[in-house]
C-alpha cells in the first residue's frame, strides 16, 4: 500500500487513478469512502460514528452521573475519535464536492512535499561523508528540521490537526460564545481546510485556478471562505472552514515560525521517531539512522500541479 508512489492522474479507470494517489491521501480517501458507504447502506449507524463530546468515547454509560461507574462500566468507543473525521454525510453533490476537494488538496500537498518536522539529530560518526554533508546542511540554514518532508511528516501533521480540532472544539470554542461555537458532530471539512491552509502557507506563491480564476495559493483558503459565506446568502458563517484554518495556522506557526525564532535546534513539535521508522519500513526504506535523502541540503521537490482546484 505504501510502496505505490503517487504519480498524478493515471489512465485506465478509477482503480488505476486511485492507486496513482500518494499513500496518505489514498488511505484517507479509502477510509472516508468505506465509512461513508457503510453508513449510507445502514451497515453502520451514523449515531455510532459521531462525536458530540470527548466523553462519547466512554460509551452509553457516560450519561451516568457517577464518574466511578463511567470508568468501570463505560463501553469504550475509541473509534469515534477517527470516524467523526471520516463520515461526510448522505451521498449527494455536497459529499462529492467535499471528497473532490479533500482528495485534490491532500494529494497536492503530499506530492509537492509536506512541511518537514523530522529533527536533525547528532550525525553518525562512522560515516564521514554523511557527517560532512549533514553538518554543511545544518550550517547553511541553522534550522532544526531536515529540508524534505515525507510521509511520516504528513501523518504527524494530520494527527496534530485531529487533536487540535477536537480539543479546541470542546475546550476552547465553547468559551467564545455561540457565534464561534457550533455543535458539530463530524469534522471532515475541518480537517480538509486544515490541510488546505498549511499547504497554502507552505507554497504561497504556487499558482492555482479556482473555477477559472487564477490566484496565488496563499489566497485560496480565504477565497473558499468567501464562497462558503456567499452560497449561504450571508446567513451562515462557515465555522468549520474557519476552525480548520485556525488549527492549521497554529501548526504552521509552531512548525515553521517558532524554530526560526528560537534557532539552534529548539523545537516545539517534531515527528516521533517510531512513526518515522514505521513509515520507512512500510515504504521499504532503511529503518533507523539517517537516509541520504535527509541530508542533501536541497529544498522540497515541487512538481508541476497547476490545475483547477474544486472546479
Amino acid at each position: 500500500f505504501f510502496n505505490a508512489r503517487g504519480g498524478g492522474a493515471a489512465g485506465g479507470g478509477p482503480i488505476q487513478w486511485f492507486h496513482s494517489l500518494p499513500p496518505v491521501t489514498r488511505l484517507w480517501l479509502g477510509s472516508t469512502l468505506t465509512v461513508t458507504a457503510l453508513a449510507n447502506f445502514d451497515v453502520l449507524q451514523w449515531t455510532d460514528l459521531d462525536l458530540t463530546h470527548l466523553t462519547d468515547v466512554l460509551g452509553k454509560a457516560s450519561n451516568n452521573t457517577s464518574s466511578s461507574s463511567v470508568l468501570l462500566f463505560g463501553r469504550l468507543e475509541i473509534w469515534r475519535l477517527l470516524t467523526c473525521f471520516l463520515y461526510i454525510g448522505k451521498f449527494g453533490w455536497h459529499s462529492i464536492i467535499n471528497l473532490h476537494l479533500m482528495t485534490q488538496i491532500s494529494s497536492r500537498y503530499e506530492s509537492m512535499g509536506p512541511i518537514c518536522t523530522r529533527r536533525i539529530f547528532v550525525p553518525h560518526q562512522n560515516n564521514p561523508q554523511l557527517l560532512q554533508r549533514q553538518q554543511r546542511n545544518n550550517q547553511n540554514n541553522n534550522y532544526p528540521y531536515y529540508s524534505k518532508g515525507e510521509t511520516s511528516d504528513y501523518i504527524c501533521a494530520l494527527l496534530f490537526g485531529v487533536t487540535g480540532i477536537l480539543l479546541s472544539q470542546f475546550y476552547l470554542l465553547p468559551y467564545l460564545g455561540d457565534t464561534f461555537h457550533h455543535h458539530y458532530r463530524f469534522f471532515h471539512r475541518h480537517l480538509t481546510f486544515y490541510t488546505l491552509y498549511i499547504w497554502s502557507k507552505h507554497y504561497p506563491q504556487h499558482n492555482v485556478n479556482l473555477f477559472g480564476v487564477v490566484m496565488k495559493a496563499a489566497y485560496l483558503p480565504f477565497a473558499y471562505l468567501v464562497m462558503g459565506y456567499a452560497l449561504s446568502n450571508g446567513e451562515v458563517v462557515p465555522m468549520d472552514m474557519i476552525h480548520g484554518m485556525f488549527v492549521g495556522h497554529l501548526y504552521y506557526y509552531l512548525a515553521c515560525v517558532v524554530p526560526t525564532v528560537l534557532g539552534r535546534g529548539r523545537v516545539v513539535i517534531w515527528t516521533p521517531g517510531v512513526l518515522i521508522d514505521l513509515c520507512h519500513w512500510l515504504e521499504g526504506r532503511r529503518v533507523g539512522g539517517v537516509n541520504d535523502d535527509d541530508v542533501d541540503g536541497g529544498e522540497p521537490i515541487v512538481v508541476d500541479t497547476d490545475g483547477v482546484i474544486g472546479g
